[in-house]
């Protein structure tokens, strides 16, 4: 049982001294490199961070993890920052999420069939303490530093200028990254960030027109860092990175990205689009969902609700299995 490690993990992230980030699971013991690609400055490993509640994680991460991994990232870090998990939240404590987080990951690692990226995955753990519940004026205010925050204790784990942390966030967490209201000088206050940092950015229809976000990117000066993505439908065609001549990643202005219904914030809640309505389902349109609508308050709600099709539509088998054995989301 993984239970015992992980709060022992826990216990030492929020010990004194703290240790704010750590890995719970990881492919290989030399994580994030491998022996073709040992640590290197000229080359820095590329980590698609996906920082999220994971309250649990479904198959709507996992495809956009599979977007992230077709844009040259070489690793995959599922991060859970434990001060998001309150007790008072709904949902599982931070054991059970980091215990549904590593399930899909050795899911990945052992697949034959994923590229090379999702097979060199691993589990993290952050802390940062706030002192106080953060207010949503506060929180857009230090949104930045936030990243700042979370970004640094990953980047001392290894040696200097080795990783590049590529951070997979929703349309409205862009937005307001790069919102030059909340800076003096937007190009000079977020180039610390992104000197060993890019953005991976699914679109959220309903927070704003991509036009708007295009706007805010362009204007930070900071448009070579960031590509957008689209995540696909078991079955889709390859192919959901859309950007000008057929560059990974470019300048923002003239992306053609196809309009994602990407659910939620990557960055906390649980990445639903439209709310508790689309965890009331019915079983005879389950196969009718596409992944962009698997949210998590859809997998809580069908829990709930004992609509174990859906459960298992929305995420890995092995996952289920962790909600079933916890007993997770039953009130």
């Amino acid at each position: 049982m993984r239970k015992p490690f992980l709060q022992l993990a826990l216990a030492k992230a929020k010990g004194i001294p703290p240790k704010p980030f750590q890995t719970t699971l990881t492919a290989t013991s030399s994580w994030p490199f491998t022996v073709d690609r040992p640590p290197s400055v000229s080359r820095p490993t590329r980590i698609a961070v996906l920082d999220s509640s994971f309250n649990p994680p479904t198959r709507a991460h996992y495809h956009l993890l599979k977007a992230a991994a077709r844009v040259g990232c070489d690793a995959v870090l599922l991060l859970l920052a434990t001060n998001n998990v309150d007790k008072g939240q709904t949902g599982a404590g931070a054991v059970e999420r980091l215990e549904m987080m590593e399930a899909m990951a050795l899911d990945s690692i052992q697949s034959e069939k994923e590229e090379s990226a999702l097979r060199h995955m691993a589990v993290g753990l952050t802390v940062r303490e706030t002192g106080t519940k953060r207010k949503d004026l506060v929180f857009d205010l230090e949104i930045h530093a936030r990243f700042m925050d979370k970004a640094q204790p990953i980047l001392d784990t290894y040696p200097p200028n080795t990783v590049q942390l590529s951070w997979i966030m929703g349309h409205d967490t862009m937005t307001r990254l790069f919102d030059p209201k909340y800076y003096k000088d937007v190009h000079a206050d977020m180039a610390p960030f992104f000197e060993q940092c890019d953005v991976i950015c699914s679109s959220r229809p309903g927070y704003g027109s991509r036009e708007e976000m295009m706007r805010f990117v362009a204007a930070s000066g900071h448009g070579d860092k960031v590509t957008l993505v689209d995540i696909e439908d078991e079955g889709e065609v390859e192919g959901g990175v859309h950007s000008p001549g057929s560059k990974v990643e470019g300048q923002v202005e003239g992306l053609t990205l196809a309009e994602a219904d990407k659910e939620g914030d990557m960055n906390e809640g649980d990445h639903s689009s439209s709310g508790s309505s689309r965890g009331e389902k019915s079983s005879s349109s389950v196969n009718d969902l596409p992944v962009k609508e698997m949210s998590s308050t859809v997998v809580r709600n069908a829990v709930k609700s004992q609509d174990w099709k859906l459960v298992e539509h929305c995420v890995l088998p092995s996952v289920r299995q962790v909600i079933e054995r916890n007993g997770l989301y039953n009130e």
